[in-house]
């Protein structure tokens, strides 16, 4: 007999908790007790960032590679990158990557390399540096109905190089 009710005891609970998770995820936007818009995701932004490239004097550098990349370690101590986007600056070392989906996510690093050597007035050193989120200016609203995303963000990051 107890095990019976057991059963049924479980199969009702499992349908009542079926209906409520199905309840919370409905597309009509419930509301909690809040007021607050009841869904399931991960909040985005859009973020555009730029900025100048210049050497220790404060000399522009052009043909200089600015990547965005997860920069992780593994468990044997390894660092690990893995490219997200790219771009190279132009004659007045201006570099923009614009538009691209990220968290702001301390393990997404700017990394600079020189690819050209001697060709743009010497060889610099590559260096890793952290996205300055902290100073992301907001220039866009999300379009309504988007509710994770929390608009366009413009970052403004000037890179210094230093020679090999």
């Amino acid at each position: 007999m107890k095990v019976r009710f057991n059963h049924w005891y479980n199969t009702i609970l499992t349908a009542l908790l079926t209906m409520l998770g199905y309840g919370c995820s409905a597309t009509d936007e419930p509301l909690d007790m809040y007021g607050s818009i009841v869904e399931y995701g991960t909040p985005y932004a859009d973020y555009q960032i730029s900025g100048t490239v210049t050497d220790e004097k404060g000399t522009s550098v052009k043909d200089i590679k600015v990547a965005i990349k997860y920069v992780y370690q593994k468990k044997d101590g390894t660092v690990m990158t893995e490219g997200v986007d790219s771009t190279t600056t132009n004659g007045s070392g201006k570099y923009a990557i614009e538009n691209r989906r990220f968290i702001s996510d301390p393990s997404l690093k700017l990394i600079v390399e020189d690819i050209d050597g001697e060709a743009n007035g010497g060889a610099f050193k590559s260096d890793t540096i952290n996205i300055d989120y902290e100073n992301a200016k907001k220039v866009k609203d999300a379009d309504k109905g988007e509710h994770w995303n929390n608009g366009t963000f413009a970052i403004q990051q000037d890179i210094k190089l230093k020679k090999k």
